[in-house]
């Protein structure tokens, strides 16, 4: 079912942006307004400072939706093409504006600098276009309307492009729009649940075309997007909060945070600093990875009582010749992960002893060559239990799928 409301598109030009030398943050934000105004985005493009492919870039967007924003390639220069690709894409034939002429030569005169020949290109718009004044810089953007989109040209300086949007492009757009309403997000995080699962629980509300749910997969986490268009933003509130009721009712036990960008073990580490609860770790493969993960998750609060497994650091003296030789064997694996947890636990006073061993991601026994595996084992003055995760590594997407199951076993005991 399609989406109503306008489609958008946003094209960055510029060839220090397509060669990471540049960040795009533009495109960013733009979309970000856009959602704000009730604007659908389906594209966004970044191409060089190359006016056919520029040209071409706009030409397909031309056939697809109701309004292209392109930024950058405004300036005075030799590379600024963005107003050639436009005038050569809609066919409006550039043509010098007379109003945005004088604006930039007053504002060299008043900046006391000789405007030289090339700053004339910059009053050059394409024939019929709506002029969009830029009072904090010197290229002015313009608007071209064709009878399936408009083309919108701004300027790609941050400031200037963000002055221009806010005072004339958001309400061109929502007078175009025909004031259809604004788009409201939300984002429930989950942890402990791969995407698979989450699109197969979820599947009849993923087809849905408003409100709308998506998944944004991250390494060893999932984000459920829910967006909903209404004419005012206690209507789009409301429709949220009745989908997110249904999802929760599907996976609501695995949903740990609406906060975009809020990481489980910092939710984790908070439910530790509440019930007064510290971790004292020691890792082989993974080195320290979850120790480090735990200690900088909470600003101000650590529940990591004591880590080893850093680089060049030692267990303590009578723990180390456990890890002297390698471990082949994987109950031998599994009896160092107990015997570890509960020492580390008893030495430091901490109330949970965690203790991952692995291998370092080989292993020529049942489970093949470069599979491994690692023996997760959690001590607590109830006693001990273990649990054997079914990979080894180091590995940084390895070492976070091991982390993970850590902070797995350490809310289960807070259960």
């Amino acid at each position: 079912m399609a989406a109503s409301g306008l489609v958008a598109e946003i094209v960055t030009s510029g060839t220090e942006i397509l060669l990471g030398d540049v960040v795009d943050t533009n495109a960013a934000w733009i979309a970000q307004q856009l959602r704000e105004v009730g604007v659908n985005l389906y594209y966004k493009t970044t191409v060089g400072d190359n006016e056919p492919r520029l040209r071409g870039v706009i030409e397909v967007g031309m056939t697809r939706s109701d309004v292209i924003i392109v930024t950058g390639g405004l300036g005075p220069t030799v590379d600024d093409i963005t107003r050639d690709a436009i005038a050569n894409a809609t066919g409006h034939p550039l043509v010098l504006h007379a109003g945005a002429l004088a604006t930039l030569q007053e504002r060299f005169n008043r900046f006391g600098v000789v405007m030289t020949d090339n700053n004339r290109q910059q009053a050059y718009i394409p024939e019929g276009a709506i002029l969009i004044e830029n009072p904090v810089g010197t290229a002015p953007g313009f608007i071209v309307e064709t009878a399936r989109c408009a083309v919108i040209a701004l300027p790609g300086v941050p400031r200037e492009m963000k002055h221009l949007m806010e005072l004339t492009v958001l309400p061109y757009l929502r007078r175009r729009a025909g004031e259809v309403g604004i788009i409201r997000r939300r984002i429930l995080r989950t942890f402990g649940i791969g995407e698979s699962t989450i699109d197969h629980r979820l599947d009849a509300y993923m087809r849905m075309s408003n409100p709308t749910v998506g998944l944004a997969a991250h390494t060893g986490q999932c984000d459920v997007r829910i967006a909903a268009r209404a004419a005012t933003e206690a209507e789009a509130e409301a429709m949220l909060d009745a989908i997110e009721l249904e999802v929760r009712e599907r996976i609501g036990q695995f949903i740990y945070s609406t906060t975009p960008g809020e990481s489980y073990e910092a939710v984790l580490a908070r439910r530790l600093e509440s019930a007064g609860v510290t971790v004292a770790l020691v890792e082989t493969n993974t080195r320290g990875a979850l120790a480090r993960r735990l200690a900088s998750a909470e600003e101000g609060f650590s529940p990591v009582a004591v880590s080893y497994g850093e680089e060049g650091q030692s267990l303590p003296e009578g723990l180390e010749t456990l890890l002297l030789e390698p471990i082949s064997d994987s109950q031998r694996r599994e009896a160092v992960a107990k015997t570890l947890a509960q020492a580390v636990l008893h030495e430091n006073g901490a109330t949970i002893g965690l203790a991952l061993v692995g291998t370092e991601g080989v292993d020529e026994g049942v489970f093949g060559p470069n599979h491994g595996e690692t023996w997760l084992a959690l001590a607590s003055v109830g006693g001990v239990t273990t649990r054997l995760i079914t990979f080894g590594g180091r590995d940084d997407y390895t070492m976070v799928r091991i982390g993970n199951e850590g902070l797995r076993a350490i809310a289960e005991f807070l259960a």
